[in-house]
């Protein structure tokens, strides 16, 4: 059977379809929401980088330790790579300073360095922190890449489980109805389908079951009939057979006494037993039984005046013969009385 129309690769294709456009919509939705996506997480991160280095700075801008604080801020920037400035102002002075080299303006988030100094707050200075848009947009991009990938690979786990679980629970059970379908069309209807499943597909197997037991039946009923019929076909051969080999024999007997010395016509009047009373017309089979017009009209003897050897001519249609339940002519009052 040809690949593409075997059941198994359109189910594996179905699920694969289904697959690939769930992830189509996944991507588009992802890439739609992208930007708003970039923006949020960039101002949170921003906001948070500002809030932190501000909260650190407050020890370094009391004591005026500002090359511990320069220090503080060139490790933060190496270590981040979507960080491209900081500054730290104490009070309106720039007092501690990175910038990477970039063309990439970015965008700045600031905030303020408090200090609460007997349940007053007072501000000593404003870190501000320069974000790489650029550098965020593309790192989602390749986490949305990513995730493509992770989904695809899972789709295809999830295709090959499908299947593994549809071959065992419907194709299995289909390939075994089919082959033994093909058993039964080869004429074992001894063959019998064995599912232990309780499913439709088990349904259909013993429906399978029932028509091949009732072809069997059919089939042993035909072959009963088939044996009856040649039986009956061989009683009427032999039937036949005698009595023709009886007209045959009453026939060579009339030859053989014409051909004895002093037989003549004249000799053979001259023996006969004269009759007395007037002569009789011979009765026929129909004058026997008494049978009505009806009868007459489809009867074979009648149509071709054959009512004196009814049995050769009409023996499968006389009604009398399979009212009477007699088997063959021999047993028929009116053979015994012509053939005395």
């Amino acid at each position: 059977m040809h690949l593409r129309y075997r059941l198994q690769t359109k189910i594996v294709a179905i699920v694969l379809a289904i697959m690939v456009l769930c992830v189509l919509i996944s991507t588009i939705i992802s890439l739609h929401r992208l930007n708003t996506v970039v923006k949020e997480r960039l101002d949170a991160a921003g906001i948070f980088s500002s809030q932190t280095l501000a909260t650190f700075s407050v020890e370094n801008l009391l004591a005026w330790d500002y090359p511990t604080l320069q220090l503080s801020i060139n490790h933060t920037a190496k270590y981040d790579p979507y960080i491209l400035a900081i500054s730290i102002y104490h009070k309106d002075d720039l007092v501690a300073n990175y910038q990477k080299k970039t063309e990439e303006k970015g965008i700045e988030y600031t905030a303020p360095v408090i200090v609460e100094v007997l349940g007053e707050e007072i501000k000593l200075g404003t870190v501000k922190i320069v974000l790489s848009g650029k550098k965020y947009h593309a790192f989602f991009i390749q986490q949305i890449y990513s995730l493509i990938i992770l989904g695809l690979i899972l789709g295809l786990g999830d295709t090959l489980l499908i299947y593994l679980t549809i071959n065992k629970i419907i194709l299995k059970p289909i390939r075994q109805i089919e082959e033994s379908a093909r058993i039964i069309g080869e004429g074992n209807l001894e063959y019998q389908i064995n599912l232990k499943s309780k499913d439709e597909i088990s349904k259909l197997a013993q429906t399978l079951n029932s028509m091949t037991r009732n072809l069997k039946l059919s089939k042993d009923e035909t072959e009963n009939y088939k044996k009856h019929l040649e039986r009956r076909i061989d009683e009427l051969e032999k039937f036949h057979k005698l009595t023709v080999n009886r007209e045959l024999r009453m026939v060579e007997l009339k030859e053989k006494i014409k051909k004895m010395p002093g037989y003549s016509d004249k000799a053979a009047a001259s023996k006969e037993i004269p009759k007395k009373g007037p002569l009789k017309k011979p009765q026929n089979c129909w004058n026997f039984w008494k049978c009505d017009e009806k009868i007459k009209n489809n009867c074979p003897a009648f149509k071709s005046d054959s009512g004196k050897e009814c049995w050769l001519v009409a023996a499968n249609y006389c009604p009398y013969l399979k009212n009477k339940g007699f088997r063959t002519c021999d047993e028929c009052p009116w053979f015994k009385k012509v053939n005395q």
